[in-house]
C-alpha cells in the first residue's frame, strides 16, 4: 500500500499551506480594539468601578449594549446620559433632574470614579463673560495600574469638569461633567 505522503504533491501542499500559517501576521490583542477603553474585554484585575476606567464591554456588562456615536459610546439613563470617548467619560445632565443640584452632581461623580480615588484638589475658574467651572482633581491607583494594563497613554489622575447653565453671580444647575484621564507626559 502506498502512503499519501509518499507522492509528491501532497508534501509540496502540506509545505505550502505551512508556510503560509507561519508567514500570515500575527496582530497583539491591543492591535485588535479589544484590550483599549473602548474594546470589549473583560479585564481580571482588581479595579472596582462603576464606569471610569471599565472598558466599554465591562460596561455593557454593567448597563447593557450602548449606542454608537461619532465620538464614542453612549448610555441612556433616567436622570443623565453617559458617553464614554476613548478613556474619557462625559456626563450630561437632564436640567430637571436631581443630578442638576451641585452637591448631587459631584455625588454622582463619585459614583462613577473607582473606589480607591481620593480627591486631590478643587478649584474654580471662568469669567464673567462666561459660564462657570468647577474643577476637581481625583487620584486612583486601581485606575493607573488598569490603565497601564490596556497600554492607554493615560495616568490614574482624572480632572472632573463641572459645567454650569449660569453665570459668574449665579452659577446656576450643573448640566455636564466631564471625567478626564491625565495624559501621560512626553518625556
Amino acid at each position: 500500500m502506498i502512503s499519501a505522503c509518499s507522492r509528491p504533491w501532497p508534501r509540496l501542499l502540506l509545505a505550502s499551506l505551512f508556510a503560509l500559517a507561519l508567514s500570515l501576521p500575527v496582530l497583539p490583542l491591543a492591535a485588535q480594539g479589544e484590550y483599549t477603553c473602548q474594546g470589549t474585554a473583560l479585564v481580571d484585575d482588581e479595579l472596582s468601578s462603576a464606569a471610569m476606567g471599565l472598558t466599554r464591554g465591562e460596561i455593557e456588562a454593567l448597563y447593557g449594549t450602548g449606542i454608537a456615536t461619532q465620538t464614542g459610546w453612549l448610555w441612556e439613563f433616567q436622570d443623565f446620559d453617559l458617553l464614554q470617548t476613548n478613556c474619557d467619560l462625559i456626563v450630561s445632565i437632564d436640567p430637571d433632574s436631581s443630578f442638576s443640584d451641585p452637591t448631587q452632581a459631584a455625588s454622582l461623580v463619585r459614583s462613577l470614579l473607582p473606589e480607591d480615588a481620593e480627591r486631590a484638589g478643587a478649584w474654580q475658574f471662568g469669567t464673567l463673560q462666561s459660564s462657570p467651572q468647577d474643577a476637581e482633581l481625583w487620584i486612583s491607583t486601581g485606575l493607573d495600574n488598569r490603565l497601564e494594563t490596556l497600554n492607554e497613554p493615560y495616568l490614574g489622575q482624572i480632572l472632573a469638569l463641572y459645567t454650569y447653565d449660569g453665570n459668574a453671580y449665579n452659577a446656576g444647575n450643573v448640566i455636564r461633567v466631564e471625567l478626564r484621564a491625565s495624559p501621560l507626559s512626553a518625556e
